[in-house]
């Protein structure tokens, strides 16, 4: 009945060819590879997903090109508050010392230079060449010069290294043709020196400058009315000395530079001698004391000198001006407090030793003449 009954329903002859189905040996074999390939999948999806978990840089590979070497991975965290822990607080008051002082030698080199050229310290000054201790090239120049002290200048031992220069360019100084000689003596011993330039070398206090050229425009006034002769070029007022700068406008205007066109012989120092003005021009060191001769201003120039800190000063001058009041006392005052070194170079005819003996200011500074 069995045998009829699955040969004649046709329900169990169909189990029969299912079964019969997997007994084939290639639906075997693709079972068993299913069956591995599954495995393996899960196998190394479990590394993956527990590799996942581990603390690391998160990076998409899409984003990165295949060529590019593997981004090492950060520190780890407690290393990172570890390194911010050590930093000291104390250290930010101090950082201002660290910028003033003077870098390591090793972190500089010559400007301009290759790879290999020695290290020097940036604060010395290069002249164009690049070559260290190189000397001025002449008038204007400005390059500093190291030396030593105690180089004679007009054949006086000058002990200092920093000259103050005060020099009188007036009509008569511009006439005797000592200026252009005078100027590159000094500038080839001390090329950087500040260069004050006068009309004159007296030194009073204004007020009494001022209220003795009131009195004389007065009696001028006076002699003009009366039909006596007069001065036609007295100015009304006296300017103020002022310390200007050489290279700006204002010295264009000022009467030494331009001439008094009324005194056919007194052209000027641009005319006069053309190459030293123009040389001083140049040079960022150069100021002048403004005013007339009879303003007797001076006193600004050793003012501005001291300030600057020089050691020694040089003072072509005619003296044939006055030097008195409290302006001289205190320049005088501070210079034998300084111990500043007075070198005098006298542009006028009188002798030294009269000059010494008439002069009570330059006694008091112990001033030296030079040739």
């Amino acid at each position: 009945m069995k045998s009829s009954r699955r040969d004649g329903s046709g329900r169990f002859a169909g189990k029969a060819d299912w079964k019969a189905f997997f007994k084939k040996t290639i639906v075997i074999v693709f079972l068993f590879s299913l069956a591995v390939h599954l495995l393996l999948l899960i196998g190394f999806g479990g590394v993956t997903l527990f590799k996942g978990r581990v603390g690391g840089v998160p990076f998409s590979s899409e984003s990165l090109p295949s060529e590019m070497a593997e981004t090492p991975p950060a520190p780890p965290e407690d290393e990172m508050v570890q390194e911010e822990r050590s930093v000291d607080s104390s250290m930010m008051d101090k950082a201002p010392e660290v910028e003033e002082s003077a870098p390591p030698l090793e972190m500089m080199t010559v400007p301009g230079g290759a790879s290999w050229a020695p290290a020097v310290a940036k604060d010395i000054k290069m002249p164009a060449t690049g070559n260290l201790g190189g000397s001025s090239s002449g008038i204007g120049s400005g390059t500093a010069m190291s030396r030593t002290a105690g180089v004679k200048l007009f054949g006086i031992e000058v002990k200092a290294k920093k000259l103050g220069v005060i020099v009188s360019i007036n009509k008569g100084a511009q006439s005797s043709g000592r200026l252009p000689g005078i100027f590159d003596e000094i500038f080839k011993l001390f090329p950087d020196s500040p260069v004050f330039l006068t009309n004159g070398g007296g030194m009073r206090d204004w007020d009494v400058v001022e209220s003795e050229h009131n009195q004389e425009v007065e009696e001028n006034n006076k002699k003009k009315k009366g039909g006596k002769p007069y001065d036609k070029f007295m100015a009304k007022e006296i300017k103020r000395p002022e310390v200007g700068r050489f290279n700006s406008g204002a010295a264009l205007d000022w009467v030494v530079i331009r001439g008094f066109r009324p005194d056919p012989e007194y052209v000027g120092l641009k005319e006069k001698h053309p190459e030293l003005f123009e040389d001083l021009r140049r040079r960022p060191n150069v100021w002048f004391i403004s005013s007339d001769k009879e303003a007797d201003g001076a006193y600004l120039a050793f003012s501005e000198l001291l300030k600057k800190g020089v050691e020694a000063v040089y003072w072509y001058n005619k003296f044939d001006r006055p030097i008195e009041g409290k302006e001289s006392e205190r320049i005088a005052q501070q210079i034998k407090d300084s111990k500043i070194e007075i070198l005098i170079q006298n542009e006028g005819r009188e002798d030294d030793k009269k000059l010494l003996k008439k002069a009570e200011w330059l006694r008091m500074v112990d001033a030296k003449f030079v040739k």
